[in-house]
């Protein structure tokens, strides 16, 4: 008679892989957390701890603008990104103030706080990966429309509930008799975004056991913005994507969903039915 062996605590070995490679060090007046998140240029995601009259204020050192312009991406001359980035940000608690993402926090709510603007570092990183100066467009937006056309019933940009943190949702779709769709988007489908959203699918797995959890990726090509938008969003070329990053979110999604599908039969049924 063999032994049947438990099954693994992903969310325990999890957090035991992550605890590891997090690292606080002193610099300057600032405590700093290295975190084994990756920025574009493959760099630890930093962020920085500052007591400030008697509040603690977390910030990224101003360092996702920095890529952002050194990725061809100007936030401060364009109005149209300055919307982007509050739609990007909206639900983490998070704004853009003095060239940093910021954020104020209290003892009770450190951890929680620094979590969202890990999220919201990590948000601004994927939606302009593979960015040029005119090819930035908002699929926060361009989903949301989709929706609205379609008589959706949702809330969007709420924090939920998990385990040990909330985490920012970006769509929470009413199906109807208390169901109900969890609904996250990944404008650039990368493997640290992709572990980033399976952390929160772990964590809402035990809070919220009987909703569905799927990620939407987009695997199109985002239209110039000098385009017409209805007839860009309509003509939008594939893009290929890291089957990688899919292979993570599978294992624990409920489904994940490719923007290119939005126009098959069964997209509809699998997004709100």
């Amino acid at each position: 008679m063999t032994t049947q062996q438990r099954a693994p605590d992903l969310a325990r070995e999890y957090l035991a892989w992550l605890k590891d490679r997090f690292l606080t060090v002193e610099r300057g007046q600032s405590q700093v957390l290295s975190t084994p998140f990756l920025d574009p240029f493959h760099d630890g995601i930093e962020i920085c701890l500052d007591h400030q009259g008697g509040e603690l204020v977390l910030h990224d050192a101003g360092k996702t603008l920095e890529h952002l312009l050194d990725m061809g991406v100007s936030i401060d001359k364009s109005e149209r990104r300055q919307s982007i980035v509050e739609h990007a940000i909206a639900g983490c608690g998070v704004r853009f103030e003095g060239g940093r993402l910021t954020t104020v926090a209290t003892p009770d709510s450190l951890a929680q706080r620094a979590h969202f603007l890990l999220t919201a570092v990590s948000r601004l990183n994927d939606l302009w990966m593979s960015a040029t100066p005119r090819t930035s467009s908002d699929f926060f937006a361009i989903v949301k429309e989709f929706l609205d056309e379609r008589d959706a019933h949702y809330v969007a940009n709420v924090p939920i509930p998990g385990r040990t943190v909330d985490h920012p949702m970006d769509f929470v779709i009413s199906l109807g008799k208390g169901r109900e769709r969890l609904l996250k988007l990944m404008a650039s489908p990368s493997l640290q975004a992709a572990k980033l959203a399976s952390f929160a699918w772990m964590e809402l797995k035990d809070t919220r056991p009987q909703a569905e959890r799927v990620v939407l990726v987009n695997d199109m090509q985002l239209p110039d913005a000098l385009e017409d938008g209805q007839d860009a969003i309509a003509h939008m070329p594939s893009k290929s994507i890291s089957e990688q990053a899919v292979a993570i979110l599978q294992t624990y999604s409920t489904g994940v969903m490719r923007w290119s599908a939005r126009n098959d039969a069964s997209f509809l049924q699998r997004l709100m039915a």
